[in-house]
């Protein structure tokens, strides 16, 4: 500040709606729940929930029964790619409740409208998470860097965790764009809810680079080299006691470290001065089962998770976009073992299918809470002619035919379903 009469210049992230938008999070539930037994699957014995409706009136009601008992949230929302882009939304005019509906067919991204979708979903699923808590949000370059806002100020930025990336396909085909430059990634953004999240990781597995080729009694190991060049470590030095060959370099280890590791047989010596010492790490010594994961998750092909689809509906295409069935069971697995898993845009229920596939691979306890409105199906869609006439018959359809996979391997395969009303 140069005087008092000045203000600290601020950063601030607003659009044309944003307070309505949050005045949405604090309105009261006008619906209740309308349990469906006989759309159900194994209604008394399962602990997972289907609800059919407006996404938003769903957590809406979840405040008062799941308010900080969410380990994870998953939500695949629309990417607003500049095809058609309808969302209701009730809000108060004048004292009375309307129905909002925004239809976007100018083949180009309205940033406004859909922050005023996300933003009070986002406040009221943050409600939700437990304090160790977090949640993943699928999107692409249309709307990524406008979400990392919306969630900076809804999270707060200290809780961003991490941008994941995964690989949507191999290569580019077909006809060149004009840019000739053709996207093959997406993003998982994760935010937490407090800084008490931590990802479980990935198992460490004893193929991954170890072998025992010289027969150490302490099993298999793998070189972990010393040196650190360029990071602006001391250079140190450590001497092979079978030639006196000394090898200087940078490195974060002191010389009293590195001679312990001498005297106990862990450092590998090289028979020429232009290159470096290693050090033995074995295994079984590791302390923690799980090894750090690393941001690009890899190749989860998008065809490939629809063709899986495909092939559980008789070759029938239902759905189209559905996200791959390993990327969330990737995804899963490096973050809870136990608890419960939102998907509030569930889609196809791909969410759902991966728990029981999980929790079927590693004996998990991990159970789903799904919702998804009943949105028609385009009438000449193969969904429709399938007899399908709402993408939530499609999910629950899906997750009937996902349990008869699982359901004999004692996971719970079955889910209630409950419809606003």
């Amino acid at each position: 500040m140069k005087n008092g009469s000045e203000t600290d210049e601020r950063l601030e992230f607003s659009w044309p709606g944003k307070r309505e938008a949050r005045e949405e999070a604090l309105l009261p539930p006008t619906s209740r729940l309308v349990p469906c037994p006989e759309e159900s699957f194994h209604w008394d014995e399962t602990e997972n929930l289907y609800f059919e409706g407006d996404n938003l009136e769903v957590l809406r009601l979840l405040q008062e029964t799941h308010a900080g008992k969410v380990r994870l949230i998953y939500i695949d929302p629309p990417y607003n790619t500049g095809r058609d882009f309808i969302f209701c939304d009730r809000f108060h005019s004048n004292g009375e409740t309307q129905e909002k509906v925004l239809r976007k067919t100018s083949g180009k991204p309205l940033h406004g409208p859909w922050c005023s979708m996300m933003l009070p979903r986002l406040i009221l699923a943050r409600n939700l998470l437990a304090e160790d808590g977090a949640i993943c949000i699928s999107i692409d370059d249309h709307e990524a860097a406008y979400l990392r806002l919306l969630c900076d100020e809804v999270f707060g930025p200290e809780n961003f965790v991490a941008q994941l990336v995964w690989q949507t396909k191999r290569e580019a085909k077909g006809i060149p764009p004009k840019l000739m430059c053709v996207p093959n990634h997406e993003y998982i953004l994760v935010y937490a809810r407090t800084q008490n999240f931590r990802f479980l990781g990935d198992p460490r597995n004893v193929q991954d680079g170890f072998s025992n080729p010289d027969g150490d009694p302490r099993g298999p190991w793998k070189r972990q080299y010393l040196q650190r060049f360029g990071q602006g470590f001391r250079v140190r030095s450590i001497t092979n006691p079978e030639n006196g060959m000394v090898f200087s370099f940078e490195t974060p280890y002191t010389e009293e470290k590195m001679a312990q590791w001498v005297k106990e047989g862990r450092i590998i010596f090289p028979t020429s001065r232009d290159k470096f010492p290693a050090r033995k790490e074995f295994f079984g010594e590791y302390a923690n089962p799980f090894k750090p994961i690393v941001t690009s998750l890899g190749l989860f092909s998008t065809k490939v998770g629809s063709e899986e689809l495909k092939r559980l509906f008789g070759n029938v295409k239902v759905f189209d976009y559905a996200k791959p069935l390993d990327l969330l069971v990737t995804l899963f697995r490096r973050t809870i073992r136990e608890g419960i898993i939102l998907d509030f845009f569930s889609g196809s229920a791909t969410t759902g299918h991966a728990v029981m596939k999980l929790n079927a691979e590693d004996d998990g306890r991990r159970k789903f809470i799904l919702v998804q409105c009943a949105e028609p199906c385009g009438e000449k869609t193969h969904a429709a002619q399938a007899g399908f006439a709402h993408i939530s018959e499609i999910g629950k359809e899906r997750l009937r035919r996902a349990a008869m996979q699982f359901g004999t391997l004692g996971i719970d395969s079955g889910f209630r379903v409950f419809k606003t009303e």
